[in-house]
């Protein structure tokens, strides 16, 4: 269903204060209990002007399934090794060309 597909996944906060943080990247297998894929972190932060930090290079990423709160199926063309980010307000969004932007989580989360 979404083996090979590029996703974003938005993982639960489980505390307050928790930074929010997200995978984009390529599905390599998934199952009931957890996903894998070669992905980078995106994580909201205040220490950064833009509000994110990104990995620079993806790596293999498991997550189980109750950690996450929503997968967002990206366009197969997204270039998840050029990341771009824009604001709609108070929203922090992944720029997806010719689609609608991907949302991240609110800037002042981090």
């Amino acid at each position: 269903m979404i083996k090979d597909r590029i996703v974003r996944v938005k993982l639960k906060k489980h505390y307050t204060g928790h930074r929010p943080l997200n995978y984009v990247g390529k599905v390599t297998a998934f199952n009931d209990s957890w996903i894998v894929m070669d992905a980078r972190c995106v994580m909201l932060t205040r220490q950064q002007p833009n509000g994110v930090q990104a990995d620079a290079h993806s790596s293999a990423t498991m997550i189980p399934s109750e950690n996450i709160e929503s997968i967002r199926v990206l366009p197969d063309n997204f270039d998840a090794s050029n990341l771009n980010f824009t604001t709609e307000g108070q929203q922090l969004m992944l720029v997806v060309d010719g689609k609608r932007d991907c949302y991240i989580g609110e800037l002042g989360e981090g």
